[in-house]
């Protein structure tokens, strides 16, 4: 497989979007996602494949990458115009996940003697396995209500990795996981929670080893779970 055209999607933090949609020569397009612009919190590939005239268009754009800013995009033009399609083409893949990991933050039980019990879950989709590690130095757990920070803290030290239901350790902090579509697994911790607080989420950075085919090399991921209530 050739690649035939790239495009990029960023911003600076905090959002600190991360995309890339790569155009190959047999007619698949393919989305990788460090850091998504959608709010979804899910990171990894998608493989689609866009109809002739979009492929065409984007073809048409390479070999090169063309980088999309998004705090300036372009109003009206040609560039503008390739946006639309790369943006149609990228909406497209996202309902075909190839490697996705995607996570979730869940309070295991009321607030006691100002600690909380957390659960930080990942699960699988796609048809091939996905693979990533965590960075818990570079991420962090957020406190907050009524859409203001309340609190936060850095991710605890982590003495193992995502636990299958079944109690198979799948990795992801100090080795890399690698997550069959379809599985599942979480880790539990505690955290102090500060009084006020309504809700909490966790801010997430790594390595992402899954890619399209033409890279076998891993890049940084940011990515933010939903909120989840804090039971009081």
């Amino acid at each position: 497989m050739r690649r035939l055209a790239t495009f990029a999607w960023h911003t600076p933090a905090p959002t600190s979007v991360d995309e890339e949609l790569a155009l190959f020569d047999d007619g698949s397009a393919w989305l990788i996602v460090r850091g998504p612009r959608t709010g979804a919190p899910a990171i990894g590939t998608y493989r689609f494949e866009p109809v002739e005239a979009d492929r065409l268009a984007l073809a048409a754009a390479g070999p090169g990458t063309v980088d999309f800013d998004l705090l300036h995009r372009p109003a009206s033009g040609a560039r503008a115009a390739l946006m639309a399609v790369a943006d149609r083409v990228a909406s497209g893949a996202r309902a075909k996940p190839d490697a996705v990991a995607t996570f979730y933050v869940q309070a295991l039980d009321s607030p006691a003697s100002g600690s909380l019990a957390l659960s930080l879950a990942v699960v699988a989709s796609g048809v091939r396995p996905v693979e990533f590690r965590l960075d818990p130095e570079a991420s962090s757990v957020v406190f907050g209500h009524a859409g203001q920070t309340v609190s936060w803290s850095d991710l605890p030290s982590l003495a193992a990795g995502f636990v299958s239901p079944d109690a198979v350790e799948l990795g992801g902090v100090r080795r890399t996981a690698r997550i069959e579509p379809g599985a599942y697994g979480a880790i539990a911790f505690d955290l102090p929670v500060a009084d006020g607080a309504s809700d909490v989420l966790t801010r997430l950075a790594g390595w992402l080893s899954s890619g399209p085919p033409d890279e076998d090399g891993t890049g940084r991921f940011a990515v933010s779970t939903d909120e989840a209530p804090v039971h009081g």
